[in-house]
């Protein structure tokens, strides 16, 4: 699981691939290919970064954004709001706990990951993984990744608020809790940080 390195573990496959360009290119004398992979390397560190973050509100019961990006729609209906939350390629994707979670279900739907098409099409073809809390039913969270196959989420007993659970780069997040749980404080519109954002007050 993603601790503390400084970048994600989802990344090490890339740095290892193009530091071996990077040698490569050097060594066979192409200097200007040799260059653009070691902007290649650095971009992708700084893509896969892995900071410690703190939230805004520490004295407080708070819902914690669970994962940096814009949020796009917020939705009210059935007694339940969603939030959806679009991840870029230099948002950090490593995936944080909002709330504590003692017990929840994880189910997967293998598809492909469509970046450039229309979201219908991506919401019928595309992966689909969704978090389901069973503790009250606080909240649920589907990841719908669009480009790396590296979206995942942890497989651990339970989870505290602000640990890291997963990870997804480019694609979206949408996250539900009951109308009654939540005292809403984002807007549409807002960048977000994960596991610092303050998403809301637990009535």
């Amino acid at each position: 699981m993603t601790s503390t390195q400084f970048i994600a573990k989802e990344g090490y496959r890339g740095v290892v691939v193009l530091f071996i360009c990077v040698l490569v290119c050097w060594w066979l004398g192409w200097e200007f290919l040799g260059f653009l992979a070691f902007v290649c390397l650095v971009l992708w560190f700084y893509a896969f970064r892995n900071p410690e973050r703190l939230p805004e509100d520490r004295l407080n019961s708070i819902v914690l954004a669970p994962i940096d990006g814009k949020i796009t729609q917020i939705t009210s209906l059935e007694g339940s709001v969603c939030l959806c939350i679009k991840v870029g390629w230099f948002d950090v994707g490593v995936l944080r706990a909002p709330v504590d979670s003692l017990s929840y279900q994880i189910t997967k739907r293998n598809g492909l990951f469509l970046h450039f098409a229309q979201e219908g099409l991506k919401n019928r073809l595309n992966t689909k993984i969704v978090f389901s809390s069973d503790e009250q039913n606080l909240f649920d969270m589907e990841l719908f990744p669009e480009f790396f196959t590296s979206a995942r989420l942890y497989a651990k007993k339970d989870f505290i608020a602000n640990e890291r659970m997963g990870f997804m780069k480019l694609g979206s997040v949408c996250v539900k809790f009951p109308a009654n749980f939540l005292d809403l404080k984002v807007n549409v519109g807002d960048t977000i940080k994960g596991g610092e954002t303050l998403i809301g007050y637990i009535k």
